[in-house]
């Protein structure tokens, strides 16, 4: 029983600080893309101690270890994502700028969801809508109500709740009889397609529009 809650304890530790970046490392200051929509899915790894254990979570692409939905407002780009403080723990759902979210990180992808403007809306309005109620980091990952969320939660609620609370998104990572969205699930399901993606990790280096 104490191996099973360590475990527990260790996975909860990697959801919360893969959110985070180092500030060692040099600010990115010019962003080579710039076509963001509304309701499309941000994805990032940071430089975090625990962003590639995170990333690694993911079954099918570990690519990522943070993922939030874009809104356009006038000229600005803005991400609406959750994170907690990498020693409390505590945190709530946050709308940076998109220079903000992806500053000093090593991989980043733009997704878009095939379908009607108005279901992005809605995306976007649901995202909104946990913005302004503050809704609490869910540092228990307990994917059963949207009462807390973490990162690949809050977006897969936004997007199941905007296509009517269908199951488009469905979580793969089982751990202690438990379910978890990881991060490719958010963006590898059918109606996601790959926009821009920048990869300059360790182990490769690729940066194009598709």
């Amino acid at each position: 029983m104490q191996v099973k809650i360590s475990s527990l304890l260790m996975i909860g530790a990697w959801l919360i600080l893969s959110c985070q970046t180092n500030p060692t490392h040099k600010t990115r200051e010019v962003l080579p893309f710039h076509d963001f929509k509304n309701g499309d899915i941000i994805c990032r790894l940071g430089n975090g101690y625990f962003s590639d254990y995170f990333r690694k979570c993911s079954k099918t692409e570990t690519l990522y270890s943070h993922v939030g939905i874009a809104k356009i407002e006038n000229d600005s780009i803005f991400v609406i994502h959750t994170e907690a403080n990498e020693l409390t723990g505590i945190g709530h759902v946050k709308k940076e700028s998109i220079s903000t979210f992806l500053k000093e990180v090593r991989n980043w992808g733009v997704y878009r969801i095939a379908c009607h403007d108005s279901i992005k809306r809605r995306v976007v309005n649901k995202a909104m809508e946990y913005y302004k109620s503050k809704i609490p980091f869910d540092k228990n990952f307990d994917i059963s109500s949207d009462d807390e969320l973490y990162c690949a939660e809050l977006v897969a609620c936004c997007i199941n709740q905007a296509f009517n609370n269908s199951k488009i998104i469905c979580p793969d990572i089982e751990f202690a009889r438990h379910m978890y969205y990881g991060i490719d699930n958010i963006y590898l399901f059918p109606l996601c397609n790959v926009i821009y993606k920048s990869i300059k990790d360790d182990n490769r280096s690729l940066d194009n529009s598709l």
